[in-house]
């Protein structure tokens, strides 16, 4: 089980809810410019980790499989209609902190990170949000080079926990 990082100052006495959630992302690459770019989105204001990057995906619905769940929340996110691949990693977090509402919370959240490739036809350059409330509230192509420094094991800005693993892992992959 994955450690507990504790984000809030809450009381020690005040309970926390359990909740966990299960999340499909996709790593989408593209290699048409200078430098190998990674497809990232960003949490919006009104969420925890607000202002992080992350890879575009989302919550999956109840009975919905995880590759169909990264298809409708890449497209939702992006615009960009997507086909997932092989499951290049799974993803654990384990924090106590407050939801949106508030509400301490013992979250536990699990993302099925795909390799996902984009479907042909489609200008990726013009990324949109397309979800009402979205908690995306940027879309945008990253230079791999530009934010990761293997010497140092650091990212230049400030990424979610999945999205560091998988710029860790696609670095390592690509420029080795």
């Amino acid at each position: 089980m994955p450690r507990l990082e504790r984000l809030e100052d809450a009381d020690p006495d005040e309970p926390a809810v359990p909740h966990q959630r299960v999340g499909a992302y996709g790593v989408l690459l593209r290699y048409s410019t200078d430098a190998p770019q990674i497809l990232m989105t960003r949490i919006a204001q009104k969420d925890y980790g607000a202002g992080l990057w992350t890879l575009p995906g989302g919550g999956i619905d109840h009975g919905e499989d995880p590759a169909d769940g990264v298809v409708r929340e890449f497209h939702e996110e992006t615009s960009l209609r997507v086909q997932p691949g092989d499951v290049r990693f799974v993803h654990s977090a384990h924090f106590l902190g407050r939801n949106r509402a508030g509400v301490l919370e013992d979250f536990h959240g699990l993302g099925v990170v795909y390799d996902v490739s984009a479907a042909r036809g489609q200008d990726l350059d013009d990324l949109q949000i397309l979800e009402v409330d979205s908690s995306t509230d940027l879309v945008e192509w990253l230079n791999l080079a530009d934010i990761f420094d293997p010497e140092a094991d650091e990212l230049d800005r400030g990424y979610s926990g999945v999205a560091a693993a998988a710029i860790r892992d696609v670095y390592a992959e690509v420029f080795y």
